[in-house]
């Protein structure tokens, strides 16, 4: 340890000292806390602005997967369905009631209690000639809605009936320009409607009912409670159904 008469003797005045000492204090008082706080303001951002982990997402369940395992025929028929609405962009891109139509097809039809193993298979054997309108129906339609292959619900059902059947989208509307449309090419009710509830019942009683009529038995019963084409769609228009 130094002594103290070692040290620089610079101040003559003892009493003086503590007047100079203090407004330098003072001034550095106010730059330490400034300092002190831009640190601590600087740690605290730093730290709040690192990455933090976020737990993993949880893998979706497979739609109809419970029906059977992946080498089964129906568990086949169920993974070549989710396929086709993943790889369609109509079938994820258009939303219609909340729905799009690989949601209302998954929900409806291949998570439907109702909706047996057998008509999920026998779906994906419908021919294109058996969905087909005659060329005198696809005149009225144009004639009605000239612009129907280009209404988002025209496209929301094609996506969902060439995914049963794995039947080319476009060869679909072309074959079938009156999917979509409320009321029946056969009687004067034929119209694009606005609403879109009525837009998703129409979508999926079309394809309930083109699929009864292509030889489906039991999906109109399946998912409205009824086969009968009228009385289905009637369930259709009011909003019931079993979805």
């Amino acid at each position: 340890m130094s002594r103290i008469d070692s040290r620089p003797r610079a101040i003559s005045n003892p009493s003086a000292a503590p007047t100079r000492a203090q407004p330098e204090a003072a001034a550095q008082q106010p730059a330490n806390v400034a300092r002190a706080t831009a640190v601590g303001h600087t740690q605290v951002n730093s730290f709040e602005g690192a990455p933090r982990a976020r737990p993993a997402a949880a893998a979706q369940p497979i739609p109809g997967a419970w029906r059977g395992g992946p080498d089964t025929e129906v568990g086949k028929a169920v993974r070549s369905i989710v396929s086709r609405l993943q790889s369609n962009p109509d079938a994820n891109n258009i939303t219609i009631k909340g729905d799009t139509a690989a949601s209302l097809f998954s929900r409806a039809i291949l998570d439907s209690k109702h909706v047996t193993n057998e008509q999920l298979i026998a779906m994906a054997n419908v021919p294109l000639e058996a969905l087909a309108s005659d060329e005198k129906t696809k005149a009225k339609v144009y004639k009605k809605v000239p612009n129907v292959r280009d209404l988002p619900v025209h496209k929301f059902t094609v996506a969902m009936m060439s995914a049963a059947t794995g039947i080319d989208p476009r060869k679909l509307s072309e074959a079938v320009p009156d999917l979509g449309l409320t009321g029946a090419p056969n009687t004067p009710l034929l119209y694009a409607a606005k609403g879109e509830g009525m837009q998703r019942s129409t979508a999926l009683h079309d394809f309930t009912d083109y699929l009864r009529g292509a030889g489906i038995k039991g999906l109109n019963k399946a998912v409205w409670g009824v086969e009968n084409r009228v009385l289905s769609a009637i369930v259709s228009a009011v909003g019931g159904g079993r979805y």
